[in-house]
């Protein structure tokens, strides 16, 4: 059948988990806006948030919204300001072959959806570079006069909250499951790749691989699956 709405999970698999190649040519691993938030704020946040990574991999946390709420007293304990966000954030940039990619898809009247257990202010910048139809995010951040963080809102959208948009996205389409389509690279995505016809893992986790419809080095092979 016919992809009528592919989803796409975005760090790891829209934008890059490298750093832009330095001027030796060189480049180096990071992780999510998350982390490399936690290291703009210093030693101790970071220490603060890989206890709460560790707490969350062993089942601590009765749910993905109090894991998050978790990080985000870090971050404000911490001094995040908005200034810092941006400027973080700002490094963002897309795995090769995103841009062409997502372009073709678009041409053949496909529906693109970005649904990510980050931040709403990143979804929304990709979502507008690639002009795709509809994101769904995990943070919204709230800054006061100052521009330092003051509040937040939080919406389940990682892990098994990544089906639930899925869900809600198909009933406003009226598609079945087979119509839907899956990018991702993460063990997180492993729910929502189980519940669409066509899934790709991009350079992905093991676990990801051992259920998707194809696995796949570059984006552009994508295409090559697509009716």
């Amino acid at each position: 059948m016919r992809l009528e709405l592919i989803f796409f999970d975005m760090e790891g698999t829209l934008i890059s988990k490298k750093n832009p190649p330095n001027k030796t040519g060189s480049d180096h691993a990071h992780h999510s806006l998350w982390s490399r938030l936690m290291n703009a704020l210093g030693e101790e946040a970071s220490a603060q948030d890989q206890k709460m990574v560790r707490k969350w991999l062993a089942g601590g946390y009765a749910n993905y919204v109090q894991w998050c709420h978790d990080t985000l007293e870090i971050l404000r304990c911490h001094g995040l300001t908005r200034t810092i966000f941006e400027t973080t954030m700002a490094h963002d940039f897309f795995n090769p072959g995103v841009e062409d990619t997502l372009s073709a898809i678009s041409a053949r009247g496909i529906k693109t959806a970005i649904v990510s257990g980050g931040f709403m202010a990143q979804a929304r910048q990709a979502q507008h570079r690639l002009r795709i139809n509809h994101s769904f995010a995990a943070v919204d951040l709230f800054w006061d006069r100052s521009g330092r963080l003051e509040h937040w809102n939080i919406t389940p959208s990682d892990y098994r909250g990544k089906v639930d948009f899925l869900n809600l996205l198909r009933r406003e389409y009226g598609l079945p499951r087979e119509a839907c389509g899956f990018v991702g690279d993460g063990g997180n995505d492993v729910y929502i790749a189980r519940e669409v016809g066509t899934s790709f893992a991009f350079q992905a986790e093991p676990e990801l691989r051992a259920v998707a419809t194809h696995s796949v080095d570059s984006f552009e092979e994508i295409l090559l699956h697509l009716e």
